[in-house]
């Protein structure tokens, strides 16, 4: 048998060719329902052999969302469709992510404090695994606190009994998205008052009421939540047990 090396074939090699096919996906159990559809399909003409790996690696479904930001400090959140460690990379700079915080622990809802930070300083982040990055780019950043005690114009973003997930919600979201826009003030605060996600706060209504709709603000700024009567129906106060619960830290 006779073997040649990989450098010296390359150049009688064709070219590398890419196919895109356009989808209509609305939502996320869409998405989901096209990428399994299309795994099945590759499986199917090409063997689980060669796609064994990539169909390991894990698929964002959830965030990244920041919670809990201080001067110094914030909590970076995300889910994954299968069990990874968790790295969030970060820093100044956007092409420069320098900086890293981590947790070795192997779980589906990710959790990673970042400490040490500068008040009042705009981080650019990247989210994965020690083996891939599962998003990134100049539109992950998020701004920290500034030093307590500090004066200056304050804008606040208020919501309450927002968790429809229908067009007014979303007229509501675009039109603070506008202002933010034509103003170049960003909101320094934003909270939500309760009835977050209708109509019992249930994981899969925080997902169409919040995640889908919020997706712009939740990755760079952060959200302070409370509980309301809706979100109650399947949520427990007294254990602090739920989708409320898990969903925030």
């Amino acid at each position: 048998m006779i073997r040649r090396r990989k450098e010296d074939v390359l150049d009688d090699l064709p070219p590398k060719t890419r196919t895109v096919v356009p989808l209509d996906v609305k939502d996320y159990s869409e998405y989901h329902e096209a990428s399994e559809n299309f795994a099945s399909w590759l499986v199917e003409n090409f063997g689980r052999g060669k796609l064994k790996g990539a169909l390991k690696a894990a698929q964002l479904t959830r965030g990244p969302y920041l919670q809990q930001t201080t001067p110094t400090s914030t909590i970076m959140v995300w889910r994954t469709d299968s069990a990874t460690n968790s790295i969030v990379r970060y820093g100044t700079v956007a092409g420069a992510l320098t900086q890293t915080a981590s947790s070795t622990a192997s779980v589906t809802q990710h959790e990673v404090l970042l400490k040490g930070l500068q008040p009042n300083t705009k981080y650019f982040y990247a989210i994965g695994s020690s083996s891939q990055t599962l998003a990134q780019g100049a539109d992950y950043a998020f701004v920290t606190a500034p030093p307590v005690g500090t004066k200056g114009p304050t804008r606040l973003w208020v919501l309450g009994d927002a968790g429809t997930a229908d067009a007014k919600q979303q007229a509501v979201r675009d039109a603070m998205l506008g202002e933010i826009s034509k103003s170049g003030r960003d909101i320094s605060l934003w909270l939500m008052l309760g009835d977050n996600a209708y109509k019992s706060g249930t994981d899969a209504e925080y997902q169409k009421a919040v995640f889908e709709i919020y997706q712009p603000f939740l990755r760079t700024r952060p959200l302070w939540p409370t509980l309301g009567n809706h979100d109650g129906g399947s949520a427990d106060s007294a254990s602090q047990k739920g989708p409320y619960y898990d969903i925030f830290v």
